[in-house]
């Protein structure tokens, strides 16, 4: 839309008509006529000279001293080894100073002047929806508030059209063209929930940036993510140039210059190797089995660094950080029942299945419910009467190991026997009891204890970017939630990591590596240092202890023990071993219909078969343990087959060891 110019009636002088009588009249007024040009001319002459004094003058006493900000580089993020994982990319914007535009005395010629110069612009930027009329508001409402203050009338404008509109300076005064520092994310989902991205200071907070020197209407910052939460030491220093300018904005003079410091680089934990690793697994595994959702988490157990993290979905941080994302992408993202804008690794919860049989066995040998040497007798199927009505042979109910389902036993188990071949009926008795066999039970309780004490729902077991936690459910919870008591039922699915328990994968990956490494939890972090532009360490840090373990050396080594026979030749994982590698693994599979399976169709409230959650957490070499991670395929059916290949191929090829071809993962589409 253009802005109509003003139509101004103006009153002409009249002036008389020329003489035309005779030649001698014509003659003498020739002569005349010649006389007063040589006078007119020398006039005019005097007259221009004495203007353009007159207006040299004016415009040196409407000089001005300026002081003008250089923006600063922000500081860069890089891998682990120093591999850059985003570029700074400049966004150039279009604004104009509502106090130099043309200000002619004549109000009507001065608007008649600012209307022409919206009328180009918006041509010449030329971007959909952005009109003559949209500028002309922007600029007013400005110019009242604060006019020598630039306004950002037009963003993410091509290179070549910034430099033509800078061209025409001088024939638009008050407009510029300037670029802002942005950021490119060369990744995209590899990285988009980890890196974050940067953007234009959240509406509502311009005061609170404002006065930590944050120009708002221009500058970038960290909105999420690694970005934002490093935005102090990745921000940089700005610096100054004081110029003198005529009225026009042409530098008359400069002064002295402060150059602007670029930010700090972050070097976080994830090693960008690993994380490509991870992400062909992942997606690959998933495409299998259909999965629209899945996470893993790597971890160096002996410091808690975050090797690797990934969620899928995820998104793509580019489409926020150029200012252009578009309504449908942004329905696509918002209307996506999986959230893509949540970090699956995380921040998604769900049971664990069996991977916390790891806890509940540490849980069993410290409080002394069994020891190394208890026999628990699994039959397949055991039934347990009814806590209302236990004379009733109706109101009973069965409880199936996973065996007992296709009409298998175990038969007499031990704990490392247990762990090895994902016994829930040892777990069941030890933990909710079996009247029959005089088995008390140590209780959800004491179970709940343990959960909190591997870091389950503990903030301190969390990264600075998890919003969500796990949670292990108590007696008291159930009776305060849902005002009905605790039933053996619910100690029996707890036990196996079902029920009411919740995890997330980041909490599963701590706890296999506090395992891996004899007992200590570290506060898992994805910052590794700062470092100034020269690569030096501006600052480190160290690894952050959480708590040891209250568990014995005896009962520690029982634990790992019993992991690497699940992945030896008669465990639940026996079909991923590695040729050439010993490791240490604990299968799992949860039921679970939750509230998206729901909305898309999975599961429903009540049916008896619900989706299952493949899992499986692990680490290596198991002598000396430098990786430990955990995998979660949500609806992807039994762990064994689809979470546990899933690690098995990440850790392969992060040592670099070769696989049989028929134990690959390969795309079956």
């Amino acid at each position: 839309m253009r802005i109509d110019s003003l139509k101004i009636l103006r009153r002409s002088s009249q002036t008389p008509p020329p003489d035309n009588r005779g030649g001698l009249l014509r003659l003498v007024a020739l002569g005349t006529a010649f006389a007063l040009a040589i006078a007119s001319l020398g006039v005019r002459l005097f007259d221009l000279q004495t203007r353009y004094q007159a207006e040299s003058a004016q415009q040196v006493t409407r000089a001005s001293v300026r002081t003008r900000e250089l923006p600063a580089l922000r500081g860069l993020i890089y891998d682990r080894n120093g591999e850059p994982i985003v570029r700074n990319a400049p966004l150039y914007q279009i604004a104009i100073v509502p106090a130099e535009l043309p200000d002619r005395d004549d109000t009507i010629q001065r608007r008649i002047d600012r209307v022409a110069i919206y009328n180009r612009l918006a041509e010449i930027i030329a971007q959909p929806g952005l009109t003559a009329g949209d500028i002309f508001t922007k600029v007013l409402q400005q110019s009242g508030v604060a006019p020598y203050r630039a306004v950002v009338v037009a963003e993410n404008i091509p290179r070549e059209t910034a430099l033509y509109i800078q061209e025409l300076a001088l024939t638009m005064p008050g407009v510029y063209a300037q670029s802002v520092g942005s950021r490119y994310y060369p990744y995209r989902e590899l990285l988009g929930n980890i890196l974050g991205y940067t953007g234009k200071v959240p509406a509502g907070s311009e005061e609170d940036y404002e006065r930590d020197g944050y120009d708002a209407g221009v500058d970038r910052v960290g909105l999420s993510g690694m970005e934002f939460l490093n935005e102090s030491d990745m921000r940089g220093v700005k610096g100054t140039e004081s110029v003198l300018e005529d009225a026009s904005g042409e530098v008359i003079q400069r002064y002295g210059t402060t150059p602007p410091r670029e930010g700090n680089g972050v070097r976080l934990t994830i090693d960008l190797r690993l994380q490509k690793i991870i992400s062909d697994a992942l997606v690959t595994g998933m495409a299998n089995v259909k999965s629209p959702r899945g996470a893993v988490v790597a971890l160096d157990p002996n410091t808690g660094e975050v090797l690797g993290m990934l969620g899928i979905p995820g998104f793509d941080n580019n489409l926020f950080t150029r200012g252009n994302i578009t309504q449908k992408e942004l329905d696509d993202l918002y209307s996506n029942p999986h959230l893509p804008l949540l970090n699956k690794a995380t921040d998604d919860t769900v049971p664990p299945g069996s991977t916390f049989k790891i806890v509940t066995a540490a849980a069993l040998l410290e409080e002394g419910s069994v020891d190394l040497n208890t026999v628990i007798y699994d039959p397949g199927v055991f039934t347990v009467e009814s806590e209302i009505d236990p004379t009733n042979p109706r109101a009973s109910k069965d409880f199936y190991c996973w065996i007992g389902l296709t009409g298998g036993l175990h038969g007499p188990q031990r704990l490392a026997d247990a762990l090895r071949n994902s016994c829930n009926t040892y777990f069941r008795k030890a933990v909710g009891g079996y009247k029959k066999e005089g088995i008390a039970g140590m209780g959800p309780d004491k179970l709940a204890e343990w959960a909190r004490t591997f870091s389950i729902g503990d903030p301190a077991g969390r990264t600075d970017l998890s919003r969500v936690r796990g949670f292990a459910p108590t007696t008291a919870w159930k009776r305060a939630t849902f005002g009905d008591v605790w039933t053996v039922g619910d100690s029996y699915n707890v036990a196996i990591g079902q029920g009411y328990l919740i995890v997330t994968p980041l909490e599963m990956a701590n706890i296999i590596a506090s395992i891996a490494n004899g007992g200590t939890l570290y506060k898992p972090r994805l910052v590794r240092d700062v470092v100034d532009l020269n690569g030096d360490i501006v600052r480190s840090f160290a690894p952050e202890i959480v708590r040891t373990l209250p568990i014995k050396p005896q009962n520690m080594k029982a634990i790992q023990d019993a992991l690497v026979s699940v992945v030896g030749p008669e465990g639940t994982a026996r079909s991923v071993q590695i040729p050439g590698l010993t490791y240490a693994g604990k299968t799992g599979t949860a039921e679970f219909c939750d509230d998206i399976a729901q909305k898309t169709g999975v599961c429903y409230p009540g049916i008896r078969v619900q989706p299952s959650h493949a899992w499986f957490v692990a680490y290596a070499p198991a002598e000396k343990p430098t990786i430990a991670l955990s995998v979660y395929v949500w609806n992807g059916g039994q762990g064994s087959a689809v979470a546990a290949p899933i690690a098995q191929r990440i850790i392969a090829e992060y040592f670099g060891l070769p696989l049989p071809k028929d134990q690959q993962i390969i795309k079956t589409e």
